[in-house]
């Protein structure tokens, strides 16, 4: 949030210890003289006070250049922030001066003119900020001039300030860089927009010595690719070219922020991103607490810092970019400073020498990569964004102001408390006009490709069908690379299902590293070579799946593909480095798997993540389906079964620890593969039959997780059911339990085994898209069936099939002995949150009538219902707007329920009351029969 200053402030600040700062005395001092006289003395107080604002204000404007010049970056600002103050107050009182007489001036502030005048010069004045656009300024100004005197004086005011600005936006830029009207805005690339802005107000210092080597560093990454590796025939545009300016939301950090919730972020989308560095850059708000630069996976966070450094000014800007995950996670936030210099230009450099040498140019420290000093270190570092101040605050007292921003992933923003003063910045994903200027850049520079390969240029539609992927830069390369091999997005764009479409990219980049890796090796042994290559990655996919993460580190990987007896590929390393674990080899080939790295105690952690997490999802269902397919193969092949082992090893492995439903979209990818093997339902089905009559457990060197023996069993059982309903197969009690009498009883009590292992969460998504149909087998049992339709609207309870009465029902009447205390203490020990809010609803209905629960009565269509339903379906009827003739329905049916039940004291004088409130909506006949059944129970 912007800084703002006092009058008194102001005008010490850009007075020092000179006139200035003793004007600024004299006026507080008329302010108070007013506040002690009385009369006409207070009115002679008042004036002289008004009288010096308006000639210190003049003064300000005439002599602005001068007070700024020679200044540092810092000191500038500042100044001109006071300036801005100064400007203010002086309207403020012009405006009275000119539009008001001395009486009414007088009458304005009559009930307490000293208190009135103190108050307005030493209240904080509104001020440019990066979190305030132009028009938010001017609301702000208005409701501040609006507390001192009437509308009337406050617009006149408002208009007199923006007066002043615009006379001083050619002597001084910076205004016009605070004062940016908010309007539509060409996209601008690699933050040239902002280089170009804060040259406008350079002071043209030559940097010395350290500060030009980093500037030269820094500036050289522009021209490099905007992506390492090998790109084949392609041309990766540069990093200067290719990076687009971000939309983004901004706002004000503090204690209590909470940047990582989309429900925090309450402003507007914009798209003026330059202006916002360039506002920020040049007010004194950048060195008092940092911005925090927050993103998904392949944003383009980090190339970002590294614009950022390249296009600040060196004249007026000391750029130190310290990426964290090669600095030591635990050192003070100078020693990792020190350590960037040193990976920077290759010298050892104190940060106190450097930063006191820096002459007029402002430091600003980039921090990238928060999130990976989190994720890959595993240590709190909830108080880092507020050593960050401290650290800020030190080198303010000690005269060296500096500008600090932070990067990081959305997801971990809320792992560290956001200081006050700090700001907040989230990038947005790509809209249509970035889109459009990147497919620009991209096709300009494959110009020659096109050419050559006749090949079609990429274009915005048929980007627009992926706007999940096309968003983020990354993955909109990503997709770029695979459309440019032979145009597939373009040929199969609009035929291709999800699942399809991230089959095909991760195929194609499998294929691309594989021919890289074993260049020369023939042909036909290269699909072999790619589906090993997806195994492992689906591999790891499943180790940050099983751990509930987005991520997962070295070590874990490592030991799930030892588990599974995946081991690297090469044994010895290069020369003195070290070999490679599996794990590293696996996910250091693809660019579409983001590495989080920290140093810690003299040791490299890693964590890796994809940059889309549904490329995992993905691969967990390919994976799944694959060794489903290959186990009903397997189980065809066989022709003896005497001594085979389970072909479903592997799915016992894979499905034990983690319920498929813990991600949205694994399910719906593995019935999109299942489409494609029609005769794995049946094998699936009758695995399922025996998980669950005969569930075993049998010990396995793949381990991701703890779990219980019962909850790996439950929870290998229910993936199993989700998959059958998964490829378009129904699941029958009866035909899972063959030789129960009661086959549905059977298959509740192992839902409830699914609902005790299976978090409550992940269970209720599930049942999201599971329907269930109670009915009747053929030979007369009760029957459950769960199918992967779910109802639009849940059926009625038939509680004749509860009570398992059969198929056929006779007229007559039930009342349970139910041991409702005993009932509702069994509920309180499941402790499930569904059935405590059923409860909660139906407890009245349980206080005063228990007995309603118990009366079960069929009437003679053969419609089963309980008492307490019969009440509760008239209650809201009579309360509700329902039409008459289903008003009347249920009062017959309550009076039939309540007459065949005997129930007596405890319903009569409810269904009366009713009756005749609800007289005028029931024709007279039907109400004097309803009134006359009803009297009949209290006999």
């Amino acid at each position: 949030m912007a800084q703002g200053l006092s009058y008194n402030d102001a005008l010490k600040l850009l007075g020092g210890s000179g006139p200035l700062a003793k004007a600024a005395d004299n006026v507080l001092g008329g302010a108070l003289s007013v506040a002690t006289a009385g009369g006409s003395d207070a009115a002679i107080s008042l004036f002289d006070a008004k009288t010096e604002v308006v000639r210190l204000g003049r003064l300000v404007t005439q002599k602005i250049t001068d007070l700024v010049r020679g200044q540092s970056r810092y000191n500038r600002s500042q100044r001109l922030h006071a300036a801005h103050g100064v400007l203010v107050v002086t309207a403020f009182f012009e405006t009275l001066d000119t539009d008001q007489s001395r009486d009414d001036q007088l009458a304005a502030v009559a009930s307490a003119p000293g208190t009135w005048i103190e108050q307005l010069l030493t209240a904080t004045i509104p001020a440019p900020g990066p979190d305030v656009p132009y028009d938010a300024l001017l609301t702000r100004l208005r409701d501040w001039f609006t507390r001192h005197a009437d509308d009337r004086i406050a617009g006149a005011a408002l208009t007199r300030y923006q007066e002043h600005v615009r006379a001083l936006i050619t002597e001084v830029p910076e205004f016009a860089i605070w004062m940016r009207q908010q309007e539509d805005r060409a996209v601008s690339r690699g933050l040239e927009a902002l280089e170009a802005t804060l040259l406008r107000v350079t002071s043209h210092r030559d940097p010395v010595r350290h500060r030009a080597a980093l500037a030269l560093t820094y500036r050289a990454g522009l021209g490099s690719p905007v992506l390492g590796g090998d790109s084949g025939d392609l041309t990766l545009p540069s990093l200067g070219t290719a990076y687009l300016d971000p939309r983004f939301r901004v706002k004000p950090g503090g204690p209590g922020a909470r940047p990582a919730e989309d429900g925090w972020w309450d402003t507007a989308v914009r798209d003026d991103f330059a202006e916002l560095l360039a506002v920020y850059l040049t007010t004194p708000q950048a060195a008092v607490a940092p911005m925090l630069l927050l993103g998904q996976p392949g944003a383009g966070k980090s190339a970002l810092t590294r614009i950022l450094a390249a296009r600040l000014p060196a004249a007026d800007y000391l750029v130190v970019r310290v990426v964290l995950r090669e600095v030591p996670a635990e050192s003070p936030i100078q020693d990792q400073v020190e350590a960037a210099l040193r990976s920077a230009i290759g010298e050892t450099v104190a940060w106190a020498d450097l930063a006191g040498d820096a002459g007029g140019a402002m430091p600003v420290i980039l921090l990238d990569g928060f999130d990976e000093l989190l994720q890959a270190t595993g240590v709190h570092q909830s108080d880092y964004l507020q050593r960050v101040a401290e650290f800020q605050q030190r080198e303010a007292v000690l005269g060296r102001p500096v500008a600090v921003m932070v990067t990081s992933r959305v997801a971990v923003a809320d792992r560290a408390r956001m200081p006050a003063g700090s700001l907040a910045v989230r990038l947005e994903p790509f809209a249509e006009p970035q889109l459009e200027r990147w497919i620009a850049t991209w096709n300009h520079a494959n110009a020659a490709y096109w050419e050559v390969t006749g090949r079609r240029p990429l274009t915005l539609d048929v980007l627009k069908r992926y706007p999940d992927l096309a968003g983020q830069p990354l993955l909109l390369l990503m997709l770029a690379i695979y459309d440019a091999d032979a145009n597939a997005l373009q040929r199969d764009g609009d035929e291709l299902g999800a699942g399809e479409l991230y089959e095909r990219l991760l195929h194609s980049f499998a294929e691309r590293e594989v021919r890289r890796i074993h260049a020369g090796r023939p042909d036909s042994s290269m699909p072999e070579l790619i589906e090993d290559e997806l195994l492992r990655l689906s591999v790891v996919a499943f180790a940050m799946f099983h751990r509930g993460r987005l991520w997962v580190t070295t070590a874990e990987l490592d030991n799930d593909l030892a588990g599974l007896g995946l081991r690297p590929r090469r044994e010895t390393g290069e020369g003195f480095r070290s070999p490679l674990t599996a794990g590293q080899e696996v996910v250091g080939r693809f660019f579409f798997i983001q590495r989080a790295q920290a140093r810690q105690d003299d040791q490299t952690l890693q964590t890796y993540e994809f940059l889309h997490a549904t490329f995992g999802e993905y691969l967990v269902a390919r994976l799944v389906v694959q060794a489903l397919a290959d186990a009903a193969a397997r189980a065809r092949a066989r022709t003896l079964s005497l001594g085979a082992g389970a072909e479903d090893d592997l799915l016992q492995s894979l499905l034990g620890y983690t319920p498929l439903c813990a991600r949205a979209t694994v399910l719906p990818f593995a019935a999109e593969l299942l489409s494609r093997h029609p005769d794995v339902g049946e094998w699936l089905i009758g695995r399922l039959r025996v998980a669950v009559t005969r569930p075993a457990y049998q010990p396995r060197s793949y381990q991701p997780i703890e779990k219980r023996i019962d909850y790996w069993m439950s929870t290998y059982s229910f993936n199993l059911a989700l998959l059958t309903l998964a490829a378009g197969h129904e699941v029958r009690a009866s035909e899972l339990f063959r030789y129960a009498k009661r086959p549905a009883t059977w298959l509740r009590d192992t839902a409830l085994q699914w609902r005790a292992a299976v978090p409550a969460n992940m269970f209720l998504a599930a049942m999201k898209s599971v329907g269930v149909i109670r009915t009747w087998a053929g030979d007369g049992r009760r029957d459950l069936v769960l199918t992967g339709t779910p109802h639009e609207v849940p059926p009625p309870v038939d509680i004749a099939w509860s009570q398992d009465y059969g198929m056929v029902r006779n007229a007559g009447v039930t009342r349970h002995d139910l041991p409702l205390k005993d009932a509702l203490t069994s509920m309180d020990l499941s402790g499930a949150l569904s059935d405590d809010l059923l409860r909660h609803a139906l407890q009245p209905l349980l206080e005063r009538m228990p007995e309603a629960v118990e009366w079960v009565v069929t009437d003679g269509e053969g419609r089963s219902l309980t008492l307490a339903h019969a009440i509760v379906d008239l209650l809201l009827a009579s309360a509700t707007e329902t039409d008459d003739d289903a008003l009347l329905s249920a009062y017959d049916r309550a009076a039939t329920v309540a007459v065949m039940a005997g129930a007596g004291a405890g319903v009569t004088p409810l269904i009366e009351r009713l009756l005749l409130a609800d007289a005028g909506r029931l024709p007279p006949d039907d109400l004097l029969a309803l009134l006359k059944r009803v009297g009949e129970l209290a006999r």
